[in-house]
């Protein structure tokens, strides 16, 4: 039997945030004081794991509607307990309620959150690539990151850096009517401008999608231009040649003016 003075509950830990299948710790301690007749785990209203330590099993656990997660009660002892398969359901207020035995009946309780994440099925998909794009055509794609809970946030990047805001189409997520998960989509609109061209004459694109601290994956796809990147050098070559040929017969009339100028001295 649990003996102390002053029964009081000193820290309740949970996991702020797991995805489904996962599992993790609950841990409620107390002060060790007057005779602990029983301590009690609930899931809002729903109480599923129970320690009386003068019973015997001292431990037992209860259902709760849906089954968002389960006990195991092997691996569990006072008020530490070890979750298994947690799903979207288990995402709520936990409560650790610890009562003292008669005459005093005196009950302690804490409270903590934890929300429960289903991560997309894949990396985020680009989508509307065109085989090749002529300079300053519109390339026009889509990023979709497909049944999540919640859903993504997805980002566009070009050339490593973010998209400008005006190139970047923000659509509502979908939900799936059966699982209730949801898929985000991004829409990326942009001239593929001479100076958007790395070497290859090609520009990347990358999509990336997170859910808070616990997931983030990224996809880079290509945007081939149908003129190498090279012609743009020599097209500049070639331009700068007219400038260079004019300053050579501007320096060649000046030498034939100041030629007239002194024959006609001499004379």
């Amino acid at each position: 039997m649990e003996v102390a003075a002053g029964l009081s509950i000193t820290r309740i830990n949970v996991p702020d945030v797991v995805a489904v299948g996962e599992g993790g710790w609950f841990q409620c301690e107390f002060t060790k004081g007057e005779s602990v007749y029983a301590l009690k785990w609930y899931l809002g209203l729903d109480e599923f794991y129970r320690w009386t330590p003068a019973e015997t099993p001292a431990i037992r656990t209860f259902p709760v509607k849906g089954n968002p997660l389960t006990v195991d009660k092997a691996a569990s002892n006072r008020g530490r307990i070890k979750i298994q398969n947690f799903k979207l359901g288990a995402t709520g207020l936990y409560r650790c309620e610890v009562s003292a035995e008669a005459p005093s009946f005196h009950t302690e309780t804490a409270v903590a959150t934890l929300s429960v994440v289903d991560l997309p099925d894949e990396k985020p998909r680009i989508v509307g690539v065109q085989s090749a794009y002529q300079v300053h055509e519109e390339v026009t794609v889509n990023c979709s990151s497909y049944n999540s809970f919640p859903p993504a946030t997805l980002s566009f990047y070009v050339n490593d850096e973010p998209a400008e805001p005006s190139w970047v189409t923000h659509y509502p997520p979908t939900e799936d009517p059966e699982s209730g998960l949801k898929t985000s989509v991004l829409g990326l609109q942009f001239p593929l401008r001479p100076n958007l061209l790395l070497s290859g004459g090609r520009a990347m694109v990358k999509c990336t999608a997170a859910i808070g601290d616990n997931y983030w994956e990224s996809s880079v796809v290509a945007v081939h231009s149908d003129t190498p990147h090279q012609a743009s050098v020599m097209e500049g070559r070639a331009s700068s040649s007219p400038s260079h040929g004019a300053a050579v017969m501007s320096a060649w009339w000046v030498v034939r003016v100041v030629a007239v100028m002194l024959l006609l001295h001499l004379q």
